[in-house]
């Protein structure tokens, strides 16, 4: 069997505040493989953002204290700053949620993704004078080579009318736009791994629903990996291969979207579902998770979600919880699983779709 492209194990990262420490990821483990995509769900807080920003070692000013994180058969954790930028940009890629930290608004949206293009093939180093346009120290060939793949990639994601918006600024794009762009940038480098963090917060259904298209056309047709973060049930359900599912840093369940969605045996995955609108009746309130979140910063033992869960007992907050395989590709963290079907007592019947984006697309 092939390695996989990206494998995460018992990866821990530490943020030092005024109120302690604070433990965003704790022993979170998973890989990705190429051709592949793998949500990682939860809710705000939960550490899916730290985690994806550990991978591409962006986590500053939290810490990586523990764990091991291995791409493309180069371990990352302990990589030298060099090698940290040949990979980002090159062979490892990240949307971020908010476009508008990503894009320059001095410099047009073609000239960026030209940038990246130039970055990529010149190995990663690149002339300032020569970014400039300064004669004669720009390569004015291999710019308007630069500037024709961007168009290109401005056509590939779906910009309209690419030749003329490749001279436009980001302000004049509308949000959805601009996370077009943002993902264009990322492919110039043509990445292996793409990791998406909540590429479609904030946007209107129809343009969400043709980047998640778009996003499982380069899967398919281009054999990259995509690591897609996000608290949104229905994306992870119509667009990922399988799921992880995060609860205050931890790993609760992880495995085939489809089993996850549908047949969830973790009482914290079962609290998602129940809380999703997208799975609630019109005439019943949407339920949602007894209690709180814990104080991040305060220690503890056992299992993160004991305060929240209705099933709980003495074990389940004494000591650590072991990991279990419920299948070969299924696994989860609660020590009184399985439940029976008659004890959940919120079961919800409209679970979304989930079959790893193989729908057919309405959008």
């Amino acid at each position: 069997m092939s390695e996989p492209l990206l494998r995460v194990e018992n990866l821990q990262t530490r943020f030092d505040t005024d109120h302690g420490t604070v433990d965003a990821v704790s022993g979170v483990s998973f890989t990705v493989d190429r051709g592949e995509i793998v949500g990682i769900l939860g809710e705000s807080g939960s550490g899916k953002s730290v985690t994806a920003r550990s991978i591409c070692r962006l986590e500053d000013p939290g810490n990586i204290v523990d764990g091991s994180i291995t791409f493309a058969e180069r371990e990352l954790t302990t990589a030298t700053e060099a090698t940290l930028r040949q990979l980002r940009g090159n062979k490892l890629s990240m949307v971020f949620q908010d476009p508008t930290e990503s894009l320059n608004p001095v410099f047009s949206v073609g000239e960026q993704i030209a940038e990246s293009v130039r970055i990529h093939e010149s190995s990663g180093t690149q002339r300032l004078l020569d970014f400039l346009g300064v004669s004669p120290f720009q390569d004015r060939s291999a710019w308007e080579n630069a500037r024709e793949r961007a168009i290109e990639l401005l056509d590939q994601v779906g910009i309209p009318n690419p030749e003329a918006n490749v001279s436009s600024f980001p302000h004049e794009f509308s949000g959805g736009l601009r996370q077009r762009a943002v993902l264009a940038i990322a492919l110039a480098s043509e990445p292996a791994l793409l990791v998406a963090d909540e590429p479609t917060t904030a946007l209107d259904t129809t343009t969400q629903a043709d980047i998640l298209s778009r996003l499982r056309s380069l899967r398919d047709e281009q054999n990259i990996g995509i690591l897609l973060i996000s608290h949104d049930i229905g994306v992870i359900a119509q667009t990922c291969d399988r799921v992880v599912v995060l609860y205050d840093g931890q790993v609760m369940e992880a495995g085939p979207v489809e089993r996850i969605l549908t047949k969830p045996e973790h009482p914290y995955t079962r609290a998602l579902l129940s809380s999703s609108v997208r799975n609630s009746d019109a005439a019943k309130q949407v339920q949602s998770a007894m209690a709180r979140p814990r104080d991040p910063s305060s220690s503890h033992e056992g299992c993160p979600f004991a305060d929240r869960c209705q099933y709980v007992t003495e074990t389940c907050r004494s000591g650590p919880i072991p990991t279990t395989e419920a299948a070969s590709d299924h696994r989860l963290a609660c020590v009184e699983a399985p439940f029976s079907e008659a004890k959940f007592v919120s079961e919800q019947q409209d679970i979304p779709a989930a079959n790893g984006g193989q729908q057919n697309d309405t959008a």
